[in-house]
């Protein structure tokens, strides 16, 4: 169900126990010179709408909220068109957001998150922590576990052609697969065959204090083979990512928390500091 299409009247009438708020969020940046700022907009409702599809057939409803747009997104700092709320200022309207559906009776909460720009994720961390003070009320960010786990369809998928799934990260193959997909008129497919693989160790180059795509070594503003794009990687992309999302809400709407990040995430996640971003 889409929240902007409906009647207050028709939003009043949901049964609160069945029916859960996803909430898409999505930075407006750069994903290199072939993809549009607003990519994780597109990539986030597509895979909101296809978990409710699969959720509504085990009779869990999902209130799909408009997208919350300028994430921080730290990670592409020096680059053009990179618009971005602070991320103090994001993870506050997260839960504002998030209380005021708690104020309507709704229990819970699921946002939809595909950044993996530390401050991005730390901001959502922390609006979902705040958020679980409510009385009666629970909030999720369970796709970030999903984007640091492997997935064995997509990997298989890239390792069949000799790419290794570590170096595909932000404007890559996968974002550029996915959006190939849903709209190809959104790519700006006569640039791929000049785009030449940007191939890092995100790891090491953290370890380095190398924080942005730019610090790591790219120089148009993606890392990965976006030139090897394919939409049937963006199919199976989307639809993996759709079910990780549907399994979560079940996961967790049985009483169940759900897994903490890798340690690695974590303890990066501990030298964000908020009011600093």
């Amino acid at each position: 169900m889409n929240l902007s299409d409906m009647t207050s009247a028709e939003i009043s009438a949901l049964d609160r126990e069945s029916t859960v708020v996803v909430v898409p969020l999505a930075s407006i940046e750069q994903h290199g010179p072939h993809l549009p700022v607003g990519t994780k907009c597109f990539l986030g409702e597509s895979i909101a709408f296809a978990a409710a599809a699969r959720l509504r057939s085990e009779q869990v409803e999902c209130l799909i909220t408009p997208t919350v747009p300028f994430m921080p997104c730290q990670s592409s700092t020096g680059f053009a068109a990179s618009f971005a709320m602070g991320a103090r200022t994001y993870s506050d309207a997260l839960y504002e957001i998030g209380s005021s559906f708690s104020r309507d009776g709704f229990k819970y909460l699921y946002f939809v998150n595909l950044s993996l720009s530390p401050d991005a994720i730390k901001a959502v961390s922390v609006a979902v922590e705040d958020l679980n003070t409510l009385r009666d009320f629970r909030a999720f960010d369970p796709m970030p576990l999903w984007n640091y786990s492997p997935n064995e369809a997509i990997e298989s998928y890239l390792r069949e052609r000799n790419i290794d799934p570590a170096s595909e990260i932000h404007g890559d193959i996968k974002d550029t697969s996915a959006t190939l997909h849903l709209d190809p008129e959104l790519v700006r497919s006569e640039l791929l065959p000049g785009l030449a693989p940007c191939v890092i160790n995100s790891s090491w180059e953290v370890l380095k204090g190398n924080f942005s795509f730019q610090e790591m070594g790219s120089k148009d503003g993606y890392l990965g083979s976006p030139a090897l794009a394919d939409p049937e990687l963006g199919r199976i992309y989307l639809a993996e990512a759709a079910f990780a999302l549907a399994e979560a809400v079940n996961f967790t709407l049985e009483g169940n928390e759900l897994p903490e990040l890798p340690l690695q995430i974590r303890m990066l996640l501990k030298m964000v500091d908020l009011d600093e971003m």
